[in-house]
């Protein structure tokens, strides 16, 4: 049998080999009387050395093994997958967007302790955070005076909430106006709990997105601020935040409370060899400043990331509003830091990094770099729906909410970024509630949440960009019965 370095790959020579050989050479150099029994000094002085020949062996055995990706282990599966531009997805700790609720201008220092209700895991505070109008996930008022006929105003992403009192209003009345306000101009956008002569305490709803808040009125006071923030995880791994549970506070007696209207981005552990060997495959590329990589390492090293996709634009024109000689990585998820670091690290350089966002990140010695990249910008969809029954089926009590819920946990299935609004496939979700006959849909874009004119509304399909997603509410759906 041949050993050693074969065709089929490296073949090891077993010991019973090894000793029949050594045998066969000691009696070819000293003659075929020489006693070589395993008791005899020859015996043993054949036995020391094939256990030496033996070692060796494995040696080379094991050198082989570490150069082939089913075998290699640890750190030699590591190089093995750096011939292919694959890094091993190192541990992430799992990351909470949190809302500290608190008086105006407290500061919290970097480090400020949070325990999961759940577990009781520890996390910490990314950045000092100082409460304050500019970034907030929420605010709580309450009005401080009662005049009739006086406005009461205060400003939400600079857009103005305003409600005239009237005769008879007092404090719960006027709050319940201020809330419907809220309500209609901002539809979906904001929770708001009522809490009559307390006041209203109201939150972003999807509990991720910082806004600001300025109120000059005097008539309301501000009880408390919501500010932004971040925790991350002591321990990597996969810690589960659901919503409601980071609200234990472990340090910072200033803080009134802290809340996380949104589940947080579940770290994991580092990637082991097994899954490492399954996916490089997948994450393979040939280079690592091309669209493929950036965006490979956008969506694997990213916590929180959930789409990510590059577009370049090579030539010396403008294309696509993209400046000559740029490219644009279009994310949704993540933290804005992580991603612009992520670019900085892996795009090619003297190409300018563009998009909507903009973050300063630093070098290794210290030199400021402006790296742009973009969110998904949305189209806020608006649908007026006409449907006839079917009087051979029964139609839901609820049937019409039924239509608004389904046609929006459609759209999260099928309409991600930059894929066209086709009017006519509205009626797959409208058609699975039953007694439905006929239906007429019409539908309209805005890029805000002010509604659009009576004769935006067409039966027409909706081009979405290469950076725009199709957003659809329940807020946003209105639902009549046609003949």
């Amino acid at each position: 049998m041949e050993y050693g370095l074969t065709k089929n790959g490296f073949i090891s020579k077993p010991l019973a080999v090894l000793l029949e050989e050594e045998r066969a050479a000691y009696k070819a150099a000293f003659g075929e009387d020489i006693d070589i029994s395993d008791d005899s000094i020859a015996g043993k002085y054949i036995g020391n050395q094939v256990a030496k020949f033996t070692q060796l062996w494995e040696l080379l055995d094991g050198l082989w093994s570490v150069g082939d990706v089913d075998s290699a282990n640890g750190i030699y599966l590591d190089r093995l997958a750096a011939l292919v531009n694959v890094n091993r997805v190192g541990a992430i700790r799992t990351q909470v967007t949190e809302c500290i609720w608190g008086d105006e201008g407290t500061p919290i220092k970097t480090r400020n302790l949070a325990k999961l209700s759940t577990t009781g895991d520890i996390f910490y505070l990314r950045d000092a955070v100082r409460i304050s109008r500019e970034k907030l996930l929420g605010f709580w008022i309450k009005i401080s005076s009662v005049e009739p006929e006086e406005i009461y105003s205060f400003q939400i992403k600079g857009l103005t909430i305003s409600y005239t009192a009237i005769e008879d209003d007092d404090e719960e009345s006027i709050g319940q106006g201020l809330k419907e306000k809220i309500e209609m101009e901002l539809p979906g956008l904001f929770t708001v709990e009522d809490f009559g002569k307390d006041g209203l305490k109201v939150h972003i709803t999807d509990g991720l997105n910082p806004f600001s808040f300025d109120t000059n009125d005097e008539k309301i006071k501000i009880v408390l601020l919501g500010a932004y923030a971040v925790y991350l995880a002591e321990t990597p791994g996969n810690i589960f935040v659901p919503i409601g549970t980071l609200t234990k506070l472990v340090s910072n007696s200033s803080v009134d409370s802290i809340y996380n209207y949104a589940t947080g981005l579940t770290g994991r552990v580092m990637e082991s060899d097994t899954e490492l060997r399954i996916n490089m495959g997948n994450r393979a590329k040939k280079a690592t400043a091309n669209e493929i990589a950036i965006q490979n390492k956008v969506e694997t090293e990213v916590p929180g990331v959930e789409y990510a996709k590059v577009y370049s634009n090579r030539t010396k024109e403008v294309y696509k509003g993209r400046p000559p000689k740029s490219f644009e990585t279009v994310v949704i998820g993540g933290d804005d830091r992580v991603i612009a670091q992520t670019i900085f690290n892996s795009g090619p350089a003297g190409i300018e990094p563009f998009g909507n966002t903009i973050v300063t990140v630093y070098d290794s010695e210290g030199s400021p770099w402006e790296i742009g990249f973009s969110r998904p910008v949305n189209q806020y969809i608006w649908l007026r729906i006409g449907i006839s029954k079917n009087n051979e089926e029964q139609f839901p009590i609820n049937g019409n909410d039924l239509i608004k819920d389904k046609i929006v946990s459609w759209s999260k299935k099928n309409h991600g970024v930059g894929v066209d609004l086709i009017y006519q496939r509205l009626g797959i979700p409208i058609y699975s509630v039953s007694g439905i006959a006929k239906t007429k849909i019409e539908v309209a874009r805005t890029t805000n949440l002010n509604p659009p004119e009576e004769e935006e509304y067409k039966s027409e399909n909706i081009e979405i960009g290469e950076v725009e997603i199709a957003v659809f509410d329940r807020g946003r759906i209105f639902i009549e019965e046609i003949s």
